[in-house]
């Protein structure tokens, strides 16, 4: 009895089982093989595992609230720092490494490790325990609807000889979406890890991950083709050709990640660890080009019928006539073979090749039984290229590499060649083409950590001090910006960086603790954020400075036999954010480039959530926050012609002091009943909440030249500086699984279903436009912003699983 009720919780966990060590069988000599180590008492062991819980209202959230766009504690997505063998892990590895047993800890907002400070958004840890799991092989097959059809998962874990021990993990997933039209997943990852002991003191581990994958994606769209189509997932990305669903819109990714790891103990009380890692390959993603011809784009605001006043266009829309509502392929490759051989419609991918290297060392000394020191020095190295390569000629012969958008141009129409060291160079497919530029970044950085824990108390304080530096190499010299406007090095932009954190914590008892925590950082910003146009442009921002982070939080945490809850409070400031975009600007009949300097957020709240044992049998969690997530200054908006660098406005004020960051609901709340049955067989029901979330705002829009000149009307200029409020979202989730134990095996059957109600109309996030729409009535004349571009999260889905361990 007991055995079966140990196999239900342990088969409850959705993702794979981490590694566990045992004892084979208890064996009554060894004392008198080996020598007994002295004992020494250390009454602050006591109070460790409250100071160090879990994040519990991730844990609860996470599962809950994916369906929306959640920017927890108004982070930005790709805040937290992950690692895996102290090596910085980027996210695309994270399932491969759950894949791999590897045990994983999450611990959110200012949280630290020995080998890296973090930042604001948490860290999170994936280790790999030093005994063999009790099941070391798991195959497992998937059925789902959604990104893929099909799934397949299989993972060993074993020792070989000489003291070495592997591990490895196969995941496949193909098959196209049967929600959504023309998304598909073509996925291996391959996953292994090899780990050898010198001696007891001192380990070497390689860890790799390689992901080669197929996707084909969904685009945003407007409000207004959501509603003509009836479909929440409209796709504008693809269409019909020669009968066959087409996806324009594909990524396409080879790019592995490797750390080499070492650790191991100079004396009793001190250790040395080191990573080198390595992340390289290319990913691309596809889109349609056309040149000097109308985009073939289907829900550009020129087709929709609002524009076209056509009754017979919104009858086409309103059928989902594919002429209408998807892209043409077969029309373009008709308008392509009567065109002479230059192709006006084609298919081309923008390809990013990384070569990332990275050394971080650290050594940890135990000073004294209550006080540790930590320190280390990171390294790294961080080049992507940049370029376009033609995929598909859609049945022409040829394209030649000149800018198109000056084709027809009176004043730069004669500086057109993309390559002027090759000027009129043919493209065919496969030839790079139109840019290509490597923007390379170097850091260096050295930090220092104290860890003081007393019986009750606990200290931590760590400092960071670094430098970096950023350039852009051109390898294409642009006649729009010959020499070194385009071609060769940029200048070399410098800045210092550092890190401070500091924490302090009582434990009251060893059920309950209150932690205190404050950070102040100052870190680069994106490398392509640096300059108006990378591109082909070595024209840097005139003002660059590292963006600024003050942060501070509270937290309690409680544990008993039946509850365990924690509560959060929150406060976070950024300034001298920076953002560069490329655009038409309507206003002045211009192609731009836009750069942001100055952006602030303002990000404070309160973060709870519990564990509530109801019986033997049934969990009850829950998970709330509260919190308001707004821009704090208004920033300073710089516009420039893209042909001559020339100012269009400069320095403008942006008023966004009344814009919250998009994509950060203010409230959340997480209820989730768990039950673990008899005879293997388990159930789960949650639901949650998202509400007061509004769209990503865009500077430019707030600026007086834009909300002024085409706001000349109240209700234009309200369109103009309204930020929109999207509807509140729920979710109601449920999951049934079934264990079966076949002597020292377990088969594990599970059932996910997503979005109970099956609600088509939740928006998962949306963004405003920067184009502008003209609109003539009459003599008078004004100007309007174009629609705003939204995500449908998906309505009832389903993921099926079975599993064997053995």
């Amino acid at each position: 009895m007991l055995k079966s009720r140990l196999c239900l919780l342990f088969a409850l966990c959705a993702c794979p089982a981490a590694a566990q060590t045992f004892d084979d069988e208890y064996y009554p000599f060894a004392e008198y093989e080996e020598p007994r180590p002295m004992l020494v008492p250390d009454s602050a062991l006591f109070y460790r595992a409250v100071q160090a819980a879990p994040d519990l209202y991730g844990s609860v959230s996470a599962f809950i609230l994916p369906q929306v766009a959640l920017q927890r504690r108004g982070q930005p997505f790709g805040a937290e720092v992950a690692t895996a063998d102290g090596a910085q892990v980027p996210y695309r590895c994270f399932q491969a490494l759950r894949g791999l047993g590897a045990e994983e800890r999450a611990e959110p907002g200012l949280a630290m490790t020995a080998e890296h400070l973090g930042g604001a958004g948490g860290v999170r840890t994936f280790g790999f325990a030093d005994g063999m799991p009790l099941l070391p092989y798991r195959a497992s097959v998937s059925f789902s609807g959604r990104n893929h059809l099909v799934g397949a998962k299989v993972s060993a874990v074993g020792e070989l000889p000489h003291d070495w021990r592997f591990a490895a993990a196969l995941d496949f997933r193909t098959g196209r979406d049967l929600y959504a039209d023309g998304v598909f997943t073509n996925a291996l990852t391959a996953v292994f890890r090899l780990e050898k002991h010198f001696g007891p003191n001192h380990r070497v581990a390689l860890l790799a991950v390689v992901p080669p994958s197929v996707r084909g994606t969904r685009l945003s769209s407007v409000g207004e083709a959501f509603s003509l189509t009836g479909d929440a997932l409209y796709n504008p990305a693809w269409g019909f050709q020669n009968g066959k669903v087409r996806n324009s819109r594909v990524r396409r990714e080879t790019v592995p990640w490797t750390a080499v790891s070492y650790r191991g103990w100079l004396s009793a009380n001190t250790s040395l660890s080191a990573v080198l890692s390595a992340e390289t390959g290319s990913r691309s993603y596809s889109a349609l080009g056309w040149y000097d011809a109308r985009t073939p784009m289907p829900d550009n605001y020129r087709y929709l019928p609002s524009f076209a006043l056509d009754p017979d266009t919104g009858q086409a829309w309103r059928a989902a006539d594919p002429r209408y509502t998807q892209i043409d392929w077969d029309g373009m490759m008709a308008v392509n073979r009567l065109a002479g051989g230059h192709a006006v419609y084609a298919l081309e991918d923008r390809v990013e090749r990384l070569c990332n290297l990275r050394l971080d060392a650290a050594v940890s000394a135990q000073v004294s039984p209550r006080l540790t020191l930590d320190g280390g020095i990171s390294l790294g190295r961080e080049a992507t290229r940049s370029f376009k390569r033609m995929r598909d000629l859609l049945g022409a012969g040829y394209v030649v590499d000149r800018d198109q958008y000056l084709v027809d141009d009176d004043t730069y129409g004669r500086l057109s060649e993309n390559d002027l060291r090759h000027p009129g160079r043919v493209i065919g497919q496969g030839n790079r083409f139109g840019y290509d530029y490597r923007l390379v970044r170097f850091r260096a950085a050295a930090y220092l950590r104290a860890v003081y824990r007393a019986d009750r108390f606990r200290a931590d304080a760590a400092a960071e001090l670094g430098a970096a530096s950023t350039y852009r190499r051109g390898l294409m010299e642009k006649e729009l910006f010959p020499g070194s406007r385009s071609f060769g090095r940029s200048r070399r932009m410098r800045m210092a960086t550092y890190a401070f954190k500091a924490s302090a914590g009582w434990a009251f008892s060893p059920r309950s603790y209150l932690g205190f925590s404050a950070a102040a950082s100052a870190s680069p910003p994106d490398a392509d954020a640096m300059f108006f146009q990378p591109l082909y442009n070595n024209l840097s921002v005139e003002r660059i400075v590292p963006e600024q982070l003050f942060a501070a939080e509270l937290n309690y945490r409680s544990t008993g036999r039946t509850l365990e809850w924690q509560a959060s409070a929150f406060l976070t400031a950024s300034f001298d954010g920076m953002d560069t975009r490329r655009y038409f600007d309507d206003l002045a009949g211009l192609y731009c480039d836009l750069s942001v300097m100055g952006i602030g957020r303002l990000a404070c709240g309160l973060e709870a959530a519990a564990s509530l044992r109801l019986s033997y049998r049934w969990r009850l969690s829950l998970a709330a926050s509260a919190g308001s997530y707004r821009y704090l200054r208004n920033p300073r908006v710089t516009v420039v012609s893209d042909t001559a660098n020339s100012a269009v406005d400069t320095r403008a004020e942006s008023y966004m002091g009344d814009c919250v960051v998009g994509g950060a609901p203010a409230l959340t709340a997480c209820a989730e009943v768990c039950y673990f049955g008899p005879k293997g067989w388990g159930a789960r029901l949650s639901a949650g909440y998202a509400g007061i979330r509004h769209v990503e705002p865009m500077p430019v829009r707030r600026t007086l030249r834009m909300a002024r000149q085409g706001g000349s009307v109240p209700e234009a200029f309200d369109a103009f500086t309204r930020q929109e409020r999207l509807p509140d979202a729920f979710t109601a989730d449920a999951s049934v699984y079934k264990s079966f134990m076949i002597g020292r095996s377990r088969l594990v059957a599970s059932l996910v279903v997503r979005n109970l109600p099956g609600s088509r109309n939740t928006v998962y996030n949306g963004y405003e436009s920067m184009r502008v729409r003209r609109v003539t009535a009459g003599d008078a004349v004004s100007w309007w912003p174009h629609a705003t571009r939204y995500t449908h999260s998906y309505p009832r889905t389903f993921y099926l699983s079975v599993s064997y361990s053995f």
